[in-house]
């Protein structure tokens, strides 16, 4: 088969590496596919049915960037290939995944590049029946649950979140800082950093890295999440729904600045979470200590 469609230069935000950096503050990764179609009705009777609709390829390729924890690329660009072949029409397929690890003294980027086909029906049959044969094998005595050790003690459950974050030259070398509250007495610190950002910007990923704390507790007890950024307090609590119904434009039709990162925002954001300004540097110790954290953060990407 000869006839071919090429995706050009897919882009979305995700949280794919080994890096801590990279696991919380995420990076941008690109992608290109090239995907073996048959389409000679298409070109002929001019009907999408006869061929790929390619929209549905983008939205996969977007929506596991935005959702994968794997460690290695390779295992994103495998993952994408799998997805895409779902769809019977495409043959075979090839991808090129590119990132930019935040690597200090790094400026280049890291690619993979794998080419996946479709199976033939006897080879998914034989996988299947392998897969039945390991499934019945490795199925244990199930025992029955203890109700009280699947109730989180509310002793160690996350009572507040303080956030910030920083940048030097805006745009420059960035930190973020999170300073989380248990309600034993605990706490725990988070940060992170990159080398070429906006305040705006780690302002929203100290809340998304908060937030993605929070979800991976399975709490469901709401919390207080304090952040100094005006900006971040009424995007998602004002703008943002006027943003989604505008199809991502402002009121004055402009493209939403930083959308991935509001849209991941949005997706972790729900009614157990009380959003709280408080004023930068006033005092207040949380917001001073996720200001230090930034700030450290920052200043070791400047170098």
């Amino acid at each position: 088969m000869t006839d071919k469609i090429y995706l050009k230069g897919v882009r979305a935000y995700g949280y794919v590496g080994l890096l801590p950096e990279e696991n919380v503050l995420g990076q941008w990764f690109e992608v290109d596919a090239t995907m073996w179609v048959d389409f000679e009705a298409a070109s002929l009777n001019d009907r999408l049915e006869d061929t790929l609709d390619y929209r549905a390829s983008i939205r996969k390729i977007e929506h596991l960037i935005q959702t994968s924890k794997f460690k290695l690329i390779e295992r994103l660009a495998g993952a994408i290939a799998e997805s895409l072949l779902e769809d019977p029409k495409i043959e075979q397929v090839q991808l090129r995944v590119i990132k930019h690890p935040p690597i200090p003294n790094f400026q280049g980027s890291v690619a993979v590049e794998v080419v996946r086909c479709q199976k033939k029906d006897s080879e998914k049959n034989e996988q299947k029946e392998r897969e039945l044969v390991v499934v019945r094998k490795e199925i244990p005595e199930v025992k029955p649950a203890i109700a009280s050790s699947s109730t989180p003690n509310s002793s160690t459950q996350i009572t507040s979140i303080h956030t910030d974050g920083a940048c030097s030259k805006n745009p420059g070398p960035g930190g973020w800082g999170v300073v989380v509250h248990f309600g034993d007495g605990s706490v725990k610190e988070l940060g992170g950093g990159t080398k070429d950002t906006t305040n705006n910007q780690m302002e929203m990923q100290a809340a998304i890295a908060a937030l993605e704390f929070y979800a991976k507790q399975g709490q469901t007890q709401p919390i207080t999440l304090y952040t100094d950024s005006k900006y971040v307090i009424d995007g998602i609590t004002k703008w943002i729904k006027g943003w989604k119904k505008n199809g991502w434009q402002t009121k004055d039709n402009k493209p939403v600045k930083n959308q991935e990162l509001w849209q991941i925002l949005d997706r972790l954001n729900s009614s157990k979470i009380q959003w709280e300004w408080v004023q930068g540097h006033s005092g207040d110790p949380d917001n001073e200590r996720c200001d230090e954290i930034a700030r450290s953060y920052s200043t070791s990407y400047s170098g």
